[in-house]
């Protein structure tokens, strides 16, 4: 009878902690949407706040001013708020961007209101990387997850967007789905008790007559700060227009524009599923890995703006978001955080402030060039890849002289 009693509370308890990954990474796929559903809508949406292509891609950078705001302060908050509150603060502030942005009529109002879109994905971070950190004991397995549920999102949408456009139905439903995703997470959530969001009671150890280790700017932090902005770039840049790209440079149907969305998506799911693989078994050494992640980063780039019809293009993209977005940006961070764990949350928070900085800086300056610069605007993408290939190679070097 005892054993039985023993055996339920477990499975009660592995439940109850199977929860808490499920509601972070349902958010997450959340998050997938809100990072595109404004590229992809934007022909819609330059309609609704009548104001110009340019004009409404400026929007987006919205997302951008808000993480710039809510990343300094919620990551420190995170350590003294309850996570739970963060959580359903970050659920409650997209709840609010997914259902008022469809009817709004007013560019400053679409402003504010997406503003908040940024403060919820701070929000968002601020509790997922370590809560789940230690659900999983330390192990980052959990957190290369994250990467897997916004690109299952970023996949998700198009396909839901064309089937709307197909069925002659009002684009406003794709951001309303959203919206209802939400409010069953959120009720989910509300099922969960506050203290099961800190599964480690006292995760840092502090040892005695340990040096005292002083913060130093060196050439790798600045490196990999300026990694951190570029490599948002690219993957910001590249899903703002490829959909726009196929469709008015290349000529693409609507459908096709849109679908090609889903290969990439597909591509940087692919590409987390095999840094989780490589990085796991210790094939190949992380260094040498970004490498090959930016070398694969400019084939695909290459092909796609070499390509004239869908199967280079979906091949292209495929390659593009397998190398860009299949986990290069975290592996970077990894990288940076290898050699100074002392600093481990400062260089965190660092790193996403400047890719921060790229997501809001990169809608201004393509969408002013864009009207008459399409073409051009997708072949910049490629000093984009190359600065990252010179930062990486730099430090695959750097690396091997300090190991001999």
């Amino acid at each position: 009878m005892f054993k039985r009693l023993d055996k339920m509370k477990n499975i009660k308890n592995n439940t109850r902690y199977l929860r808490l990954p499920l509601v972070i990474y349902l958010m997450y796929i959340v998050q997938g949407f809100a990072l595109i559903i404004l590229a992809q809508t934007v022909q819609q949406l330059s309609m609704l706040w009548q104001t110009s292509i340019a004009g409404a891609t400026a929007v987006v950078s919205a997302i951008g001013i808000g993480k710039l705001i809510a990343y300094p302060i919620l990551g420190e908050l995170s350590d003294h708020l309850s996570r739970k509150k963060l959580l359903v603060l970050s659920g409650l502030m997209y709840l609010i961007f997914f259902s008022i942005l469809p009817v709004t009529h007013t560019l400053f109002f679409a402003v504010v209101i997406t503003t908040l879109a940024g403060f919820a994905n701070a929000a968002l971070d601020a509790v997922a990387y370590p809560t789940l950190l230690e659900i999983n004991h330390g192990k980052s397995s959990g957190n290369v997850l994250i990467k897997a549920m916004i690109s299952l999102g970023e996949g998700l949408l198009p396909i839901v967007l064309v089937t709307l456009i197909n069925q002659s139905i009002w684009f406003g439903w794709l951001f309303w789905l959203a919206a209802g995703l939400l409010v069953i997470n959120l009720s989910i959530i509300s099922t969960i008790a506050p203290k099961n969001f800190y599964i480690i009671k006292s995760a840092t150890i502090v040892k005695l007559g340990s040096p005292d280790v002083r913060w130093q700017w060196d050439i790798t932090k600045i490196l990999f700060m300026i990694y951190g902005f570029s490599a948002m770039w690219l993957m910001i840049h590249f899903t703002q227009w490829i959909t726009r790209y196929f469709s008015i440079v290349q000529s693409f149907s609507t459908t096709n524009s849109h679908l090609l969305m889903s290969f990439y998506s597909m591509g940087s799911l692919t590409g987390v599923g095999l840094l989780f693989l490589i990085t796991n078994q210790r094939w190949v050494r992380e260094a040498i890995l970004l490498v090959i992640t930016a070398l694969g980063t400019i084939v695909g780039l290459t092909i796609v703006i070499m390509s004239h019809g869908m199967l280079s293009a979906s091949i292209g993209c495929f390659l593009f978001g397998m190398s860009a977005a299949g986990g290069a940006l975290q592996l970077g961070l990894s990288q940076l955080l290898a050699g100074n764990a002392k600093f481990a949350g400062r260089l965190t928070g660092l790193y996403f402030f400047f890719g921060s900085i790229a997501f809001f800086l990169m809608p201004i300056i393509t969408g002013y060039f864009a009207t008459k610069h399409l073409a051009g605007i997708m072949v910049s993408l490629l000093a984009v890849a190359g600065l990252n290939l010179g930062i990486v190679i730099f430090n695959a070097y750097h690396v091997r002289g300090k190991s001999r």
